[in-house]
């Protein structure tokens, strides 16, 4: 099935406040589910997930960026 955005991560979320808390990335896998990863930068320059949550649907996906949002990660619009 294809995916409904051109580029797999839809939306980025960082703590503003704690930036080096790293930044959730929510990704839409080919078969229509999501994936949000929490990514910290390590020394090397490297990201490393650090933690996953697997969501069903897209309306999952903004709940989950809703609940973020609610413990202080904003979203991060591209120009």
């Amino acid at each position: 099935m294809a995916l409904l955005y051109k580029d797999p991560a839809i939306a980025t979320l960082i703590h503003k406040q704690t930036p080096y808390r790293g930044k959730w990335v929510i990704y839409q896998a080919p078969d229509l589910l999501f994936n949000a990863c929490h990514e910290v930068q390590q020394q090397n320059g490297d990201r490393k997930v650090v933690e996953q949550v697997s969501l069903q649907s897209l309306a999952d996906a903004q709940a989950f960026s809703i609940y973020l949002s609610s413990y202080g990660w904003s979203r991060v619009w591209a120009p």
